[in-house]
C-alpha cells in the first residue's frame, strides 16, 4: 500500500464517524447516512446515500438517539432511518437516473443536507401517484392530501 494510501484511509477512518455542533444544528455522522437535530426549529431529519441511491427522512427523537456513531452498521442505520418520513429520494442506477420531492419542502426542513440530484425530477401528478401506490411512502398521504386542500381552499 502506498503512502498516499496509507494516509487518505487513515483520513477516512479519522473523518467518519462524528458527532457534532454547528450552530443550531447538532449532528451524528456514520457511514453511509447523517443525522441532524435542529434546536431552533425541533426537528430531527436524516440523509442516507449508498450505491447511487440518495434519502433524505424526517425522523423522531427516538430514532435519533438510536443512532450510534461507534459500533452501529450501515446497514443497521439506513433501516432506523427509513422508518422515517420520506422527504426526498433520487436514484441512479444503470437503467435510469430521477428524482422524487416526496415533502416539496424538503429543502426548508433540511436546509443543512447536501441534496443529491441525479436525475430529472418526477412531476407532482406522477409523486402523487407513487405516494398513493407505495406502502413505503404511506406517511406521506395525509401531509400531500392536506396541502392540496389547502391549496383548493385558497383557490375559492
Amino acid at each position: 500500500m502506498s503512502s498516499v494510501s496509507r494516509k487518505n484511509k487513515k483520513m477516512k477512518r479519522n473523518r467518519l464517524p462524528a458527532e457534532y455542533t454547528e450552530g443550531t444544528f447538532h449532528f451524528k455522522t456514520g457511514e453511509g447516512w447523517k443525522a441532524c437535530y435542529d434546536s431552533e426549529s425541533e426537528l430531527y431529519t436524516a440523509e442516507s446515500f449508498w450505491a447511487g441511491r440518495y434519502d433524505l427522512y424526517e425522523i423522531t427523537e427516538e430514532i435519533f438517539s438510536e443512532l450510534k456513531t461507534k459500533g452501529m452498521k450501515r446497514r443497521d442505520a439506513q433501516e432506523l432511518i427509513s422508518t422515517g418520513r420520506h422527504l426526498y429520494l433520487s436514484v441512479s442506477d444503470c437503467n435510469n437516473s430521477y428524482d422524487i420531492a416526496v415533502d416539496e419542502n424538503y429543502a426548508t426542513l433540511c436546509p443543512w443536507a447536501n441534496v443529491q440530484k441525479t436525475g430529472e425530477l418526477w412531476n407532482k401528478e406522477l409523486t402523487d401517484m407513487a405516494v398513493a401506490v407505495f406502502p413505503s411512502e404511506m406517511k406521506n398521504v395525509e401531509q400531500r392530501l392536506k396541502i392540496q386542500n389547502d391549496k383548493e381552499n385558497t383557490n375559492r
